[in-house]
């Protein structure tokens, strides 16, 4: 809970029982909803489902991109952009590709800086996820 990027559990708006319940549960890390995704809503109500173009990650676990209990990257992400995505999607962009550190796509957000709506769209443009 110390990391850059937290939960404010620390600010005092969040405990862990807000997510866990200390007396059991059915699920794994004795959480409280039926799955990590429903825990994760509660709070994220905006990036629920369904949208017309949703990111499979997202749709399957938010824990494949982010860690809920700290990260010393924005956002929770496990690791930095571009790296996250990359992880996944290794096609380029332009002449330099994803690997030259001179093209505008690995500089400051990466693939943010263009995909922004990362977690799902409803927009005609959306199946790109852009803003």
């Amino acid at each position: 809970m110390q990391y850059s990027s937290h939960m404010p559990v620390r600010e005092g708006k969040v405990t862990c029982s807000n997510c866990h319940n200390p007396h059991g549960s059915i699920t794994e890390k004795l959480i409280r909803e039926a799955s990590v995704n429903d825990n994760c809503y509660k709070c994220h109500a905006e990036k629920r489902g369904p949208m017309l173009w949703e990111h499979a990650p997202v749709r399957e676990n938010c824990l494949n991109c982010h860690n809920p209990h700290g990260s010393n990257y924005e956002n929770l992400l496990k690791v930095a952009r571009p790296r996250i995505c990359h992880e996944c999607h290794s096609f380029a962009h332009g002449t330099g590709g994803f690997g030259n550190p001179t093209t505008a796509y690995v500089l400051g957000k990466a693939c943010g800086n263009c995909h922004s709506n990362i977690h799902g769209s409803n927009h005609p443009a959306g199946m790109f996820f852009l803003r």
